[in-house]
């Protein structure tokens, strides 16, 4: 999960929201050719420099390391063929062979690349009797939503959903005592913590969780809280086909995700499968799974490969939701998520997208398959407007924090419950009418950084002044002062303590209080677009950023189809777009 920086309000430009058809966003609008506007924010900012370090460089001095990019190039080469070699990634979308035998239309493989048509109808072994997702016309998973196997009309009813983070990607904040018993021999995500462990300890070590952190109960409380959608990140080492120098555990967590989408179809849910982390790390941050650098369409040999494995992986798990019964669970796919385009070259990651688009929908068939969903990379949506019109059910991600920028996190509680009606259902407005349709991935209650390691191990908080990324820590920089300001924020002894903060017990009732409004005005203006999903369903330390500990707590509705408040409750109605 990130923390993307927020989506300023802009000028407004188009004219008018597309007319609904069919499912309601049955192909995305011609750009208008007129300018939206652009994001600010802390990380906004950094999009429009220079790019990285290792570009400038290159950029200053070609002659001199032409002879090392050879070098460079030809040993790329080589990675690529081993890799090749010891994984036979499908090519041809008809007929070569697959992580999954090459299942494509109906057609599938015997997992040695042979298209059988005996052995349990030809299916390869990911597609036995265990993982066929069954599904009854009369499943639904409440009376505002259309059984599994009818359509959802997206565009037209929102997506109401959770996400199940922590559970096949692990992150340190939300799970911080997976990491804390290793944080001492410098563990700081899920590749530190399985080069450590070793892959049988680590295999171990990983079942319990993920055999514990989800089960059919959690899919069950999803659907009670009048919720339609899951959204579930998984790694793209749950597909195998792993390097020398990758320590993650291969194949696990598929199991398991299949699981999930049988539970989902149980209960009525549609699930958004989406890729959380890519070879060589989209985005750096441990959340992909490897904290550090990018190494992922970076500029380099290295990078461009892991771009063309990330593509191989999207068409392995596009095949695998092919498969029987999964039309109907799974009717949204998430190309990637977070790939910090601000600080890539944006040129050659709109061409990835186009090709990873191209490659996905070559395996579904037009208007067959799930949607397709892009992330808007942290350049704003403004910045998409126009990209690849009328794509083929293609969406637009979005992930809306207030508490990563520094100005956000310190307005005032007033202005923070008023800036979703205000700002962000404006930007969801001016979206879909500029780009087309487009959701929000996540968001939380949280009005403040303070959850343990939500930052990183060993960074600090925004919230009470002790936030220091690591670059400004080597470089000598000062802390930033805290953002909690108790004129601003309240006199209640201990709102600036982050310790206090992270605890329960500690919140009053105006501060519930305070916590709904901001909630459901979230919701309410995310609803301005395809809909929401929260981040995240449970923590383990914060209850800000857990929807379960929400809804018991007060500040979450019970049934998301029934809200008690939000912006009208608030005297602040969201005016329709005009352009």
């Amino acid at each position: 999960m990130s923390r993307e920086m927020l989506q300023t309000p802009h000028g407004a430009t188009n004219n008018a929201r597309p007319h609904d058809q069919g499912d309601g966003f049955p192909v995305k609008p011609l750009s208008s050719g007129t300018q939206v506007g652009s994001s600010t924010g802390t990380r906004g900012d950094s999009a429009n420099g220079s790019g990285n370090g290792t570009r400038s460089f290159v950029g200053r001095h070609r002659k001199k390391i032409l002879v090392g990019t050879v070098v460079l190039t030809l040993s790329a080469v080589g990675v690529l063929i081993a890799l090749l070699v010891k994984r036979p990634w499908n090519h041809n979308d008809e007929s070569s062979s697959s992580f999954f035998g090459g299942h494509r239309g109906g057609t599938h493989g015997d997992g040695n690349g042979n298209n059988a048509a005996g052995n349990n109808n030809g299916s390869p072994p990911r597609f036995d009797n265990k993982s066929v997702v069954q599904i009854s016309s009369s499943v639904r998973c409440n009376a505002h939503t259309p059984p599994l196997d009818q359509p959802f009309e997206y565009g037209k009813q929102p997506i109401r959903g959770v996400n199940l983070g922590g559970w096949l990607v692990l992150e340190p904040f939300i799970t911080p005592s997976m990491f804390e018993p290793y944080i001492s021999q410098n563990v700081t995500d899920e590749y530190t913590l399985t080069k450590l462990l070793g892959k049988e300890k680590a295999k171990e070590y990983l079942q319990k969780h993920y055999s514990t952190w989800v089960t059919e109960d959690t899919f069950k409380r999803i659907r009670d809280l009048g919720l339609n959608h899951v959204r579930i990140p998984v790694g793209f080492w749950a597909l195998g086909g792993l390097t020398e120098d990758e320590p993650y555990v291969p194949d696990l967590s598929l199991d398991y995700l299949l699981q999930g989408l049988k539970w989902a179809a149980q209960y009525g849910l549609r699930a958004m499968v989406e890729i959380h982390g890519a070879p060589g790390s989209q985005n750096g941050w441990n959340h992909s799974g490897r904290s550090g650098e990018i190494r992922w369409m970076n500029g380099t040999p290295e990078g461009e490969i892991n771009g063309e494995r990330t593509i191989e992986y999207i068409k392995q798990l596009t095949r695998l939701l092919q498969g029987p019964g999964m039309e109907h669970v799974s009717p949204m796919f998430g190309l990637l998520n977070e790939p910090a385009i601000f600080m890539l070259e944006r040129p050659p990651i709109d061409k990835w997208y186009k090709n990873a688009f191209k490659e996905f929908r070559n395996i579904t068939g037009a208007g067959k398959g799930p949607w397709g969903v892009l992330h808007d990379g942290f350049l704003g949506l403004t910045e998409w407007e126009g990209f690849m019109p009328n794509s083929d059910r293609l969406a637009l991600d979005v992930h809306n924090y207030l508490i990563f920028d520094h100005n956000l996190i310190r307005l005032s509680r007033n202005d923070q419950v008023n800036f979703p009606c205000d700002v962000w259902s404006k930007n969801m407005q001016k979206s879909t009418a500029a780009f087309g349709p487009t959701l929000v991935g996540e968001f939380s209650s949280a009005t403040n950084d303070c959850a343990t390691y939500l930052n990183g191990i060993g960074v600090g908080y925004r919230w009470d002044g002790s936030f220091q990324p690591e670059e400004d820590r080597i470089k000598g920089l000062p802390l930033d002062e805290a953002a909690c300001q108790p004129k601003l924020h309240g006199a209640e002894d201990g709102y600036c303590s982050c310790k206090e903060q992270n605890r329960i017990g500690y919140y009053t009732p105006e501060y519930r209080k305070f916590l709904s409004d901001f909630t459901q005005t979230q919701m309410d203006a995310f609803e301005q677009g395809m809909g929401w999903f929260y981040w995240n369903f449970k923590t383990e330390t914060n209850a800000l950023w857990s929807y379960f500990d929400g809804a018991e707590q007060g500040w979450i509705p019970k049934d998301a189809n029934n809200r008690p408040g939000g912006c009208l409750s608030l005297g602040r109605s969201i005016e329709p777009y005009s352009g």
